[in-house]
């Protein structure tokens, strides 16, 4: 009888389970992702980038600035045109320390922060009187995070400070206003 009554227990809390599966879709509880901070990245491989697209002109015109940043070196690539030509390349050594200085400072300024819509991941083509800045966090060749934003403001995929981040790209390559004096950014 005992045996019975025990077996009996089981099933109605078996069906209990049941119910409950069915009502709240069998989902597992969110658990907060555990992504790793910007500064984690600072004794990697890993750089960030910032790119600064000109408005959309003749090919002879179009300009665009490359900011590079790494644990071991920044770079500054003036790019002309739509095919990729560099017409000036600038490298600066860079230490660990100073790397891990940027990203905190990147972090604090929304850097990992954005829309990953997959509507809105090319961002060519909006604000085309502007500029398109493209923020990158890359390592091993591969993008972990990308995001941008246009001097145009509305639709953008980067959360963070705008304004912030570009003067923080810019303050790592040394003479950045001479470098760009005759660009019209």
């Amino acid at each position: 009888m005992m045996r019975y009554f025990i077996g009996f227990l089981v099933t109605i809390g078996l069906i209990i389970v049941l119910i409950l599966l069915l009502f709240h879709g069998g989902s597992k509880p969110q658990v907060p992702s555990t992504s790793k901070t910007l500064d984690s990245y600072a004794s990697t491989d890993a750089d960030v980038r910032l790119t600064i697209d000109g408005p959309v002109n003749a090919a002879e015109n179009h300009t665009q600035v490359q900011i590079d940043v790494s644990q071991t070196e920044t770079t500054y690539n003036q790019i002309q045109g739509y095919n990729d030509t560099v017409v000036n390349n600038q490298n600066f050594a860079n230490t660990q320390n100073s790397y891990a200085a940027f990203l905190f400072a990147l972090e604090r300024a929304g850097f990992t922060k954005g829309n990953t819509n997959s509507d809105l991941q090319d961002e060519r083509g909006y604000c085309p009187l502007g500029d398109r800045y493209v923020f990158e966090l890359r390592q091993g060749g591969k993008d972990l995070e990308r995001y941008w934003a246009t001097t145009c403001g509305g639709i953008k995929t980067y959360d963070g400070n705008v304004s912030l981040t570009v003067q923080l790209f810019q303050a790592q390559v040394p003479g950045y206003g001479t470098l760009t004096q005759d660009l019209q950014f």
